[in-house]
């Protein structure tokens, strides 16, 4: 049986109540908190015939392990990621060119939580993490990326390399990203067909094997002295130009 984990903020436990309502096991508020986003939020769960327990603001300290709580959290089902394989039969019938989004080995949970809030503000259709490699969806993830989390459609994976494979069969070019000196300018890269952008590691970036995977590499011109930019930041990038050629 799946364990259960706690998510606390405003923004993401109003994302658990209106699409994971079915998995919310306890709803937990401060007692002292008054704050009208509080209300609304108290208001749905109600609707969702769910009982709230109040805390001290000491007790909600500790079981969010957290003093950002923002007076608010709720344990949940800490349910399994969707199977690889229904992204290849959402592929096989997708009615439009679609966006994925592949994080390879991120590990600040700040970092993968922006990634998220991203890739769901600019329409990602799937979002795919390396199973082994990569910092799990935590109550952070959960809070930096707004509730993002539980509205993306996301799915771990053991084999990144693999899986590429298997999406480029189905028609999707895998544009990895990349500061390497044959890397194309991202805006002379066509991201209007059927797109998976791979975003890799703080550290190290994408490994040899990935890059040696995608179909064409990418990189952001940098035109001062800073010789890289954060994930988080260039996925955000990344997705923008994406939708900024669709829309044109």
């Amino acid at each position: 049986m799946a364990q259960a984990k706690v998510i606390y903020g405003i923004h993401a436990v109003m994302a658990a109540l209106n699409h994971h309502p079915e998995n919310i096991l306890s709803l937990f508020c401060e007692e002292k908190a008054e704050n009208t986003r509080l209300q609304v939020l108290l208001e749905k769960a109600h609707e969702a015939k769910l009982t709230v327990q109040y805390l001290s603001e000491n007790k909600l300290n500790k079981l969010t392990q957290s003093t950002h709580h923002q007076g608010i959290a709720v344990k949940m089902r800490n349910t399994q990621t969707v199977d690889e394989h229904a992204v290849y039969t959402w592929l096989e019938n997708a009615a439009k060119p679609p966006l994925l989004l592949l994080l390879e080995g991120i590990q600040d949970p700040h970092n993968l939580g922006a990634c998220l809030r991203s890739a769901e503000a600019l329409g990602v259709d799937w979002v795919v993490v390396v199973r082994a490699q990569a910092v799990s969806l935590n109550a952070t993830v959960s809070k930096v990326s707004c509730g993002a989390d539980q509205k993306l459609s996301i799915i771990a994976v053991g084999n990144l390399v693999r899986f590429i494979g298997q999406i480029q069969k189905r028609g999707v070019w895998v544009i990895g990203t990349s500061l390497q000196a044959h890397a194309k300018n991202l805006a002379q890269v066509d991201l209007k067909r059927p797109v998976a952008l791979v975003m890799g590691s703080e550290g190290t970036g994408l490994k040899h094997l990935t890059i040696e995977s995608c179909d064409e590499i990418a990189c952001i011109p940098l035109l001062g002295v800073t010789a890289s930019l954060n994930v988080s930041v260039a996925t955000g990038i990344c997705l923008y130009e994406c939708q900024r050629q669709r829309l044109c």
